[in-house]
């Protein structure tokens, strides 16, 4: 038996999904295509047992996350600029944590490879409070809700981690 194959949210999840949607669904075209990113959004990873066959020409033509122009981003986000009304520097932000990917390193592994000083110059690649809040959250690594400033927090996570790695020492002698 196959192990399956597992997905991050991207292109090829999303192409799953759309796949399912058109076969076992009377959706068509935009629908599809909108429950398809909104799947995708909503999913963090998946294994998947089978991968469903491509899409036939004349489906997959219509649909535009598969034109070679546009990426799963721009499709995601064209249905948004439809309906907010919010002003450009807010949606600008909320574009940028949404993009944000929590799981881009390991702080852990980052930590018992290079050390303190390597995980806070992969900290500081991260520049907003809020991110820095999802990726301590993704990693598992307590942060107090009272840290406000992003150094703080900075220096809250690799603490965080720190301990996370003592407590695993411990456990394995």
């Amino acid at each position: 038996m196959s192990k399956g194959k597992q997905l991050w949210p991207g292109d090829e999840m999303a192409t799953f999904f759309r796949a399912h949607i058109l076969r076992e669904t009377a959706l068509e075209g935009e629908a599809a295509e909108r429950l398809a990113l909104a799947l995708t959004k909503a999913v963090n990873r998946m294994l998947v047992r089978e991968m469903p066959p491509e899409l036939p020409p004349e489906l997959s033509s219509e649909l535009p996350s598969e034109r070679p122009s546009e990426t799963l981003e721009e499709a995601a986000a064209a249905p948004k600029t439809k309906k907010t009304a919010a002003p450009a520097e807010a949606q600008d932000r909320h574009d940028r944590a949404e993009n944000f990917n929590p799981y881009r390193f390991s702080a852990l592994v980052t930590l018992s490879k290079h050390g303190r000083e390597g995980l806070m110059t992969r900290l500081q690649e991260i520049k907003s409070a809020e991110n820095l809040r999802a990726f301590a959250e993704a990693q598992h690594v307590p942060v107090e809700a009272s840290v406000k400033r992003t150094d703080d927090i900075r220096k809250a996570i690799i603490a965080g981690v720190e301990r996370r790695l003592a407590d695993r020492k411990a456990a394995a002698s």
